[in-house]
Formats: C-alpha cells, sequence, structure tokens
C-alpha cells in the first residue's frame, strides 16, 4: 500500500472528487469544492492512484510547524476509499500523517474506528440521522408524544413553508439566531459560498417556516450526497422555539420526502431530534498536541 502525501496544488482534482463520490463512507464535506470554500490551506494522503484518500486542512504554528484542524461546518472528513476501510488501510493512513503536523485535530467519518494501540486520544462523537424509506404515517408513529404535540401546535398558529429564500438571507438568519458565535462572521460568508455551489449544481434546497407576516421563525438547508438529504445550517429564533417552527419544518422535509431511500441526516446531535425517531450514528474525533504520545 502506498501513500504519498500530496500538496494542494498537486492533487488531481477529477480524481479526487471521484474518489469522494464513490467512496462507501463518501460525504459532502470531502468534495474539493467544499473544502476550498471552507478552508484556506490544505494538503492531502493519497493512496495509489487516489484510491483513496485523506484531506490535511491546515493552519500554519511556530517553527515552520502545522496544525490540522477542523473547520467550522465540517463535521467530519478522515479517509475516503473506493477499497474496503481496513484496519490496516486506516492504521496506515493516520501513521502516515508527516510529523511537520505537530497538532492534530481530525473527525473521521462514519464508519472508521480507529485502533485503540494507535497514537491519538480518541473522543465517540453521535450524530442523529433517520432513514425515510417508509410512508409518513408509518415515519409520524416513531415521533413522541411531545414532538406529535408541538407540531400539531404550530399547525394550529398557522405558520407558513417557503423554500424561494435566497443563500444571504439564510445566512443572515443563521448569523443573528446560532447559539455558536464562535467564528460567525466567517461562517456567514462561507454559508453563502457553500449554498451557491449547491445550488450551481442542483444538489440542495432551502426550507423555511414564516409567520403570516413573512418574518423567518425557523431555516435550514439541505444538501443532496451519497444517499442523504443534510442538513447544513438548522437554525431557530426565539418565537421559532416558543411555536415549534423548527419542528415544524423538520416534519414537512419528511412528509415531503416520505418513501424515498434516502437518509436525512440531521448534522447534529441535540437530544430534541430524537423526537423524531432519530437514531444516534457514533464517529470518532481523534487528537494529538505536540509532544505528546499515549502510554502503551
Amino acid at each position: 500500500m502506498q501513500i504519498h502525501h500530496i500538496k494542494a496544488e498537486e492533487i488531481d482534482k477529477t480524481k479526487w472528487n471521484s474518489c469522494v463520490h464513490y467512496a462507501s463512507n463518501g460525504n459532502v464535506f470531502g468534495y474539493m469544492w467544499f473544502l476550498n470554500n471552507v478552508a484556506k490551506d490544505w494538503d492531502a494522503l493519497v493512496e495509489g492512484d487516489y484510491q483513496s484518500a485523506l484531506p490535511l486542512i491546515w493552519q500554519p504554528k511556530m517553527l515552520n510547524t502545522k496544525a490540522l484542524y477542523l473547520p467550522q461546518l465540517i463535521r467530519s472528513t478522515g479517509i475516503y476509499s473506493v477499497n474496503m476501510l481496513s484496519q490496516k488501510r486506516i492504521n496506515a493512513f493516520l501513521n502516515a500523517i508527516p510529523p511537520e503536523y505537530q497538532n492534530i485535530e481530525i473527525s473521521l467519518n462514519d464508519g472508521i474506528i480507529p485502533s485503540p494501540n494507535l497514537d491519538f486520544a480518541q473522543n465517540k462523537q453521535t450524530n442523529y440521522t433517520l432513514f425515510l424509506n417508509k410512508d409518513y404515517d408509518s415515519l409520524q408513529l416513531n415521533y413522541s408524544k411531545e414532538t406529535k404535540e408541538l407540531i400539531h401546535k404550530a399547525e394550529n398558529i398557522p405558520l407558513i413553508s417557503n423554500s424561494n429564500v435566497k443563500p444571504e438571507v439564510l445566512a443572515d438568519f443563521y448569523k443573528k439566531h446560532t447559539k455558536d458565535k464562535k467564528g460567525v462572521e466567517e461562517k456567514f460568508h462561507a454559508l453563502q459560498r457553500i449554498m451557491y455551489n449547491v445550488m450551481h449544481r442542483g444538489l440542495g434546497f432551502a426550507s423555511t417556516v414564516q409567520d403570516e407576516k413573512g418574518s423567518i421563525l425557523a431555516a435550514d438547508f439541505f444538501i443532496f450526497s451519497h444517499g442523504k438529504m443534510m442538513s447544513l445550517i438548522g437554525t431557530v429564533s426565539p418565537e421559532g422555539i416558543s411555536s415549534g417552527a423548527h419542528l415544524l419544518l423538520i416534519d414537512r422535509i419528511i412528509q415531503t420526502n416520505a418513501r424515498r431511500p434516502v437518509i436525512l441526516d440531521f448534522n447534529n446531535n441535540e437530544k430534541w431530534i430524537e423526537g423524531f425517531g432519530a437514531k444516534a450514528i457514533p464517529y470518532f474525533h481523534i487528537s494529538r498536541k505536540k509532544g505528546w504520545r499515549k502510554f502503551l
């Protein structure tokens, strides 16, 4: 197994995107256009003729070293492969990270379980998903009693669904109401770039719930990729929370896409999502600090 360290300017765009597209564990975060819109600098580890690939997203540090980090708006990248992701292949990639990357923070994509003997600290994360292949009535049977009551309350207000909303408006709503204010200005601009790229490719759509005056109470943008429909910016205002607008938005997405062989990827680990019958899917975050070595 030959793994090469490739600088960003040397990456073959077509082969890279093909690897991510056909990877059994692929996701939208790995495409070159997505990476370029959220990360200033990134290189890669590549196996053979792009049979497998690992993006190395980095920031410069002192003494000509670099730190691998997870940019905002990316849940996980990890190793993309058209081959079987055996433990041997996973270990080979993680051990091949060059020493110039002194500090390492990576979240591995679904299905990658790092060996406990690797020289990394490991932390299990969760993300919620829901398979929409059943009819709406069957899916609704798995809703919690509280979720059903709040949706019924929202339906009686009434609230209006609207998908004809520009990325600038969605990004502004996110900037104003997101709980995570860290780097919010940077995310504000990156979100617009991502949404316009998705719309240009015909891979996604906006969804909002508004009151009778047209004020947005809850908003999201969904991206289709690898058999999933992923939430990008699920956001709700205080008025939206009290009215149940965010729950109504998800319920209408489920209703519209029921019976389709697609997974609703909430891209979120908040407990309220369990009220829709969603399942928690584990993935791993690994880290290593300069001078740190795991005690074996």
